[in-house]
């Protein structure tokens, strides 16, 4: 008999412990989601993500336009290979004018003449050969 007496004071205690546990945290869960569905606390969650979202909003766009922008000369180079094997048609480099020192009194525009311009998506037509040359 004590044995049996052991094991139902046993079983009632761990019964009753476990049923306040479980009502604590049911009741400590319920408490921090009400805490959470006020109205200052949802604006402040609003506020929040919001700020998030801008932070990182510059960096999606650079990278958006980096990747825009190397997707475009991509495709403007296979572009120009199908249209030199097509017509015999030579694209010109783009030149992009290296950075100009200034002159020797400090004058950038002293070396303005010596710049190249900048040539981007043009066309180098075959020179055709004068009649003159062509033995006419």
């Amino acid at each position: 008999m004590p044995k049996r007496t052991f094991w139902l004071i046993t079983g009632v205690a761990v019964g009753a412990g476990s049923s306040l546990w479980a009502e604590r945290k049911v009741r400590r869960t319920v408490q921090q989601a009400a805490a959470r569905l006020q109205p200052d606390a949802i604006v402040v969650e609003v506020g929040r993500s919001a700020r998030q979202a801008a932070g990182s909003a510059g960096g999606r766009v650079r990278n958006a336009v980096t990747s825009g922008r190397d997707e475009m000369q991509r495709r403007e180079e296979e572009l120009w290979s199908e249209l030199a094997v097509q017509g015999g048609v030579q694209p010109v480099p783009a030149v992009v004018p290296a950075v100009v020192p200034p002159g020797p009194r400090g004058d950038a525009r002293a070396h303005a003449a010596s710049r190249k311009p900048r040539t981007l998506g043009r066309l180098r037509r075959p020179q055709a050969e004068s009649r003159s040359h062509q033995g006419k």
